[in-house]
C-alpha cells in the first residue's frame, strides 16, 4: 500500500498551490477561463451547458481510473474556497506528474470536476443563481439549468463518489467548552427523518470522512478544530438528494481561523482533506464493505455548535430612562460585494445584546463598568446598528 504523508504535504504546500488563483474570497467566471488554460495539457476541459445568463459550464475531466469522483464548487457563487483549492490540488498533478502519489491517484482515479456551477452568482460574488433560486434547495424540482446540469452529468457517468464544496460562516465552534472555530466540517447528508437510518450510500461517505478527520488531526493548529455538521435532513437539499438516489457524498465545509480573513489558511487545509479522502478512496476501492467498515465512527467527531460571534463586548454600561444596565453587545462582521470596483468590503453590526456567557469570539474586550456612547447622543444599542459606537 502507498504511504499516504499529510505531514509532508502540509509542509510542502506552498510548492504545489497555484499562485495564479488569487488570495481575495471573489473568484469569478474570467478568473476560471484564465486559469483553467494552464491545465488543458494534462486535463481534458469540455462546456457541458449554459447558465440562465449564458455562461458556459465547463467540466474537467483528469485521470483514467475505474473509480469514479465528481466534485462540484461553487453551486453557491461566493463560496469560493473549494474551487481555489481543487486548482491547488490539479497544480500538484501537474507539478508532481512523475511523484508515485500522482502516478497512483492517476492510475486508480478518474476525477471529474465542476468548478463554478453557479458562474452567473460567482460573477457578482452572489450565493444564489441568477434569478435567485439557492441552487442547494432545487435538488426535487430541478428548475435551474444549472442543477440540471448537475444531475445530467452525474446520470450520464455515474460516478463511485461525489464531494460538494461549500464554505462555512464565522459562527460555528468545535465544541462547547473553549474557543475553537470550525476550520472545517463534513456531512454525510442525511436520507431519513429517523435518525438510525443508514443507507450504503451514506455508510460509504461517514467512513470516508472518517479517514479525512483522522488525517487531518495530525496537522491541526493549536486553535481550531474538525467539527461535523448538523445531520437533519433537508430534502430539497442536493447532497441529501443524491446520497438518497444511492450515490455516496461527501460535503466538505470550509470554515475559519483567527484573522485569515481571506481563507489562505483555510484553501490549504481544505486541499489537503481532498487528497486524503481521495487517496483513503484509491486504495479502498468502492465496492465491498471497506469504506463503509469504520462508519459508526462517523458520529465521534464533534457536532458544530452555533456559538461563535466576531466581536464581543462584555459588560457594557448601557442607559435607558435613568436605568442602568450590564451588557454584552455581540457583532457579525458582513460582506458587500461593489460591483463597479469589483472588490468586497467588511462592515460589523450588532446581532445580540444581553447575557452572551454562552458565546465565544474571535476579539473580545472586557469593558466592564464602561459606558456606551452610540451615534447622536443614544446610549443604548439596537440590534442591527453598525459598530459606529464608542465605550469609556
Amino acid at each position: 500500500m502507498l504511504f499516504f504523508d499529510i505531514i509532508s504535504l502540509f509542509q510542502n504546500y506552498e510548492s504545489f498551490k497555484d499562485s495564479s488563483v488569487g488570495s481575495t474570497k471573489i473568484f469569478r467566471y474570467s478568473d476560471l477561463l484564465k486559469v483553467m488554460n494552464k491545465y488543458k495539457d494534462i486535463c481534458t476541459i469540455v462546456p457541458i451547458g449554459l447558465s440562465i445568463e449564458k455562461r458556459k459550464i465547463f467540466k474537467i475531466k483528469w485521470g483514467i481510473g475505474k473509480i469514479k469522483i465528481l466534485i462540484w464548487s461553487q453551486m453557491h457563487g461566493n463560496e469560493t474556497t473549494g474551487t481555489k483549492s481543487m486548482f491547488d490540488i490539479f497544480y500538484f498533478f501537474l507539478r508532481k506528474k512523475n511523484c508515485d502519489l500522482v502516478k497512483f491517484f492517476k492510475k486508480n482515479l478518474t476525477i471529474l470536476f465542476i468548478p463554478m456551477l453557479n458562474p452567473d452568482g460567482s460573477e457578482i460574488f452572489q450565493r444564489r443563481n441568477a434569478v435567485n433560486i439557492d441552487l442547494n434547495r432545487d435538488a426535487i424540482c430541478l428548475q435551474s439549468p444549472e442543477i440540471q446540469i448537475l444531475f445530467q452529468e452525474i446520470k450520464e457517468n455515474k460516478p463511485n463518489i461525489l464531494f460538494n464544496l461549500h464554505d462555512q460562516r464565522s459562527i460555528y465552534n468545535v465544541g462547547y467548552k473553549s474557543f475553537n472555530p470550525a476550520i472545517l466540517s463534513f456531512l454525510s447528508p442525511s436520507v431519513s427523518m429517523e435518525k438510525d437510518i443508514y443507507s450504503i450510500s451514506r455508510k460509504k461517505s461517514m467512513g470516508i470522512i472518517n479517514f479525512m478527520v483522522k488525517e487531518l488531526h495530525k496537522i491541526l493548529p493549536d486553535i481550531g478544530s474538525i467539527g461535523r455538521f448538523s445531520d437533519e435532513l433537508y430534502p430539497t437539499a442536493t447532497g441529501d438528494r443524491l446520497q438518497k438516489l444511492g450515490y455516496p457524498c461527501v460535503l466538505i465545509e470550509s470554515g475559519n481561523y483567527p484573522k485569515d480573513f481571506q481563507k489562505k489558511i483555510i484553501r490549504k487545509y481544505t486541499a489537503l482533506s481532498i487528497l486524503a479522502g481521495i487517496y483513503f478512496i484509491s486504495y479502498k476501492g468502492y465496492k465491498g464493505e471497506y469504506l463503509e467498515k469504520n462508519y459508526k465512527s462517523y458520529f465521534s467527531i464533534p457536532e458544530n455548535k452555533n456559538i461563535l460571534l466576531d466581536k464581543i463586548y462584555r459588560k457594557i454600561q448601557i442607559h435607558k430612562n435613568k436605568n442602568k444596565f450590564l451588557v454584552d453587545i455581540g457583532l457579525m462582521n458582513f460582506e458587500k460585494f461593489d460591483l463597479m470596483k469589483r472588490n468586497i468590503t467588511i462592515f460589523t453590526k450588532i446581532v445580540d445584546i444581553g447575557d452572551l456567557s454562552n458565546f465565544f469570539t474571535y476579539e473580545e474586550f472586557i469593558v466592564t463598568g464602561n459606558k456606551f456612547y452610540g451615534e447622536k447622543g443614544k446610549n443604548f444599542p439596537e440590534i442591527g446598528d453598525l459598530e459606529n459606537f464608542k465605550i469609556f
